[in-house]
């Protein structure tokens, strides 16, 4: 690599990131892309099938869209933005967004995110060897096929071929630039695979790029595991003397960077639907404030041992807090902490620095994926993406969605349970909750029946993601051996709790079911000591005796009546059980009435997988020991915000002591952590005055946001989580 000052570069690459997440202005479009898809949609929309319309569009918008270069580029790779005035915006989307079957990209570029490549093939065939792989394909099926088959193929080679004249323009910019390495590089893998770090990396960035900045709206798209699939061309880098490591976490540092710059700003789960004004929106900026997952650490699914080198060493050095993406998921394999404490501490530390990361379980995720009859080597190479959904990498598509808000259910139990029953009897409680749930889940089975029956490739449409995928370009279609249902059963602590508080309340306290659903409906007027008495009642992860044996019991029934109603779905369709609920527990509470465990009405239930605000009194061990009580080794995914204290963490010491706390419950069977280290009087401060603090980052749920580009109503909610 040229000599260049790593560490004032790293500085300037981090600042451009920094500000674009916080300062560039709200209305802003990658507008290049929208005028170069805009001509191409009218060149190609007249062609007959949709593969020859994505192809040949694809290939026109590579030819023409802008390749700028920054003196600072490491990487190339980046878009060209515009700021718009309300007017000029009118005048804009008049102009090149008013063509129907054309809003800012073609109706025909179908990339809908949420998914992964396979990285490590493209790392080890380059878009030339998979191309001619295609190639051999074609033949076969001119012979063998039919006319779509062909077509699919023939298409797949155009983006293909798309991909590499993209690669040979940038090389030619480089060197009007004067970046004539980079212009090697680019060249090299525009004809074969990388054979070195830094051929493989431009590679990682180039096809990220295009489809995150020019493809997917909310791309969401998995970026593999760097530190396994890339470790051999570090390691040989290194031996050669052709890198040193600065130079490597310079590349690094760039490629975390540029992940950031596609990005707009706002955030889109809750400030968009309430207060879209302060927010960039997908149709301005395909990755407006799309998550993508970048893997580290974990089991290797050929050795079984644990990821752990210098590479992920790296990888974890250059994160830096202030960046949203990409977001860092560890996987947590058993004995990380003791074996390699070096890199635990230092993840952990950034973690407590509020970065955008989560840690997950390999241990009890690995399990479940061979419960429902994968092999090790299936189940190990598992990912997530969006926002904490599970998938084998390309194998899986998301099929039909059981999303299934337990809390909104059990809202309706209680007011019926209270209806025909005088007194609380647990049994009879219970069996009710299993019934209901049966009953949700055997209606939907049969939808599941319905349109999940086939499972054959479809030859008569394509992706770019098709390209990268397993067996699309064997079969010669859009294939997924698996259909993904993702069953979620997030916000399940605001139900236990109501579980927890109708026994309290009326087995301790005295009350009758009707009585305190009574009281309850009329949001406990002119009832104060109901009120307190509710609010005082167990709660889940307070590691209460009573509260603990819900917290293993309302999701186990929930489990197993799932189980049971789609226990006759069709074999390719693989029921991924999650504890995830993004930020659906702001909406969802707000439309219930108050209940038995103190919650007034309109207020917010508990999100994800963690205790409602104001229960996890007991501090963050008897937390996590009483969350460790769910039944997690039957889950999938699932997500843990948990808020810390920064001053109660400080220093090595502070490190040290949260690394062990985690420890212990991940070897203990913990699911998932994500952690947000603010202080509550600060992001007080910042609501009162956003300007400076500008730079605070909060975790939103598989996600990270500027804080103050979040409406007040999502504010208002972090502030009120437990610090711990």
């Amino acid at each position: 690599m040229k000599q260049v000052n790593i560490t004032e570069i790293k500085e300037k690459l981090r600042s451009e990131a920094i500000y674009a997440l916080t300062h560039k202005p709200i209305i802003t479009y990658s507008s290049d892309r929208v005028k170069v898809w805009h001509d191409a949609f009218l060149l190609t929309r007249d062609l007959p099938t949709q593969p020859q319309k994505y192809s040949k569009s694809l290939k026109y918008f590579l030819e023409n869209i802008s390749i700028p270069i920054n003196e600072n580029d490491i990487l190339i790779g980046r878009m060209v933005e515009e700021s718009f005035t309300e007017e000029e915006e009118k005048v804009f989307q008049q102009k090149y967004m008013s063509e129907p079957g054309c809003f800012g990209r073609p109706d025909f570029v179908t990339e809908n995110g949420h998914c992964s490549l396979r990285w490590d093939i493209l790392f080890a065939k380059g878009i030339s060897g998979l191309k001619a792989d295609a190639e051999g394909w074609l033949g076969h099926y001119k012979k063998n096929g039919n006319e779509s088959q062909v077509d699919f193929l023939e298409s797949a080679i155009g983006m293909y071929e798309a991909i590499i004249i993209y690669l040979k323009r940038s090389a030619q910019e480089c060197r009007k630039f004067g970046k004539i390495e980079q212009a090697e590089i680019l060249d090299k893998i525009s004809f074969s695979a990388p054979d070195d770090f830094f051929s493989a990396m431009q590679l990682y960035w180039t096809v990220t790029f295009i489809i995150c900045a020019y493809l997917a709206s909310n791309p969401t798209l998995t970026l593999g595991r760097p530190d396994l699939f890339l470790y051999d061309f570090y390691k040989k880098d290194i031996e050669e003397k052709k890198l040193t490591k600065e130079e490597v976490s310079l590349i690094v540092a760039d490629f975390y960077a540029k992940n950031n710059l596609i990005m707009g700003r706002g955030e889109h789960q809750i400030s968009e639907i309430y207060e879209n004004s302060t927010c960039t929106g997908w149709h301005r900026i395909l990755a407006y404030d799309a998550p993508q997952y970048l893997i580290l650490s974990g089991t290797d699914p050929e050795t079984g041992k644990t990821v752990a080198n210098e590479l992920t060493e790296i990888f974890v050095d250059e994160i830096v807090p202030a960046y949203k993406n990409p977001v860092i998921e560890f996987r947590y394999s058993k004995g990380v902490g003791e074996n390699y404490p070096k890199l635990w501490n230092n993840f952990v530390s950034k973690i407590a620095d509020s970065a955008s990361a989560m840690i997950y379980n390999d241990i009890g995720i690995i399990e479940a994926y061979i419960k429902d009859g994968f092999d090790f080597k299936t189940a190990a190479s598992y990912e997530h993406y969006g926002c904490n959904w599970p998938t084998i990498p390309t194998t899986d598509t998301i099929g039909p969605s059981l999303q299934t808000n337990v809390t909104r259910v059990m809202y309706s139990i209680i007011h019926d349970y209270a209806e025909r029953e005088d007194e609380f009897d647990r049994e009879r409680f219970l069996s009710a909750v299993y019934d209901t749930f049966f009953d949700i889940y055997a209606k939907r089975a049969q939808v599941i029946k319905e349109i999940s029956a086939k499972n054959l490739p479809n030859s008569k449409h394509i992706k770019l993601v098709a390209c990268f995928s397993k067996n699309n370009i064997e079969n010669a279609g859009l294939y997924y051996e698996n259909i993904n249902v993702l069953a979620s059963i997030g916000t399940v602590c605001s139900a236990i709790d109501m579980a927890v508080a109708m026994e309290y309340m009326c087995k301790e306290k005295g009350y009758s079911p009707k009585k305190l659903m009574e009281i309850c409906d009329r949001d406990f007027e002119n009832d104060e000591y109901t009120l307190a008495l509710c609010k005082n009642a167990p709660k889940a992860g307070q590691n209460d005796e009573l509260a603990d044996f819900y917290v293993e019991r309302i999701p186990r029934l929930v489990l197993d009546a799932a189980e049971r109603s789609l226990k006759d779905i069709p074999s390719h369709c693989h029921i991924r059980y999650c504890s995830e609920s993004d930020t659906g527990h702001i909406a969802i509470g707000a439309s219930l009435g108050a209940t038995p465990d103190g919650r007034r009405k309109g207020e917010s239930i508990s999100q994800n997988n963690q205790p409602s605000h104001g229960s996890a009194k007991n501090g963050i061990t008897a937390m996590l020991s009483s969350m460790n009580k769910m039944p997690l080794d039957r889950l999938f995914s699932g997500a843990m915000n948990v808020t810390i204290q920064p001053k109660n963490f400080a220093g090595e010491e502070g490190i040290a002591k949260l690394a062990k706390i985690m420890e212990v419950y991940f070897e203990k069977g913990g699911l998932q952590l994500q952690i947000s280290a603010v202080d509550r009087d600060k992001l007080l401060a910042a609501q009162n005055d956003p300007d400076s603090y500008r730079d605070l980052m909060v975790r939103v749920t598989g996600y990270s946001a500027v804080f103050v580009d979040l409406s007040r109503r999502a504010q208002d909610d972090i502030i009120a989580r437990d610090a711990l």
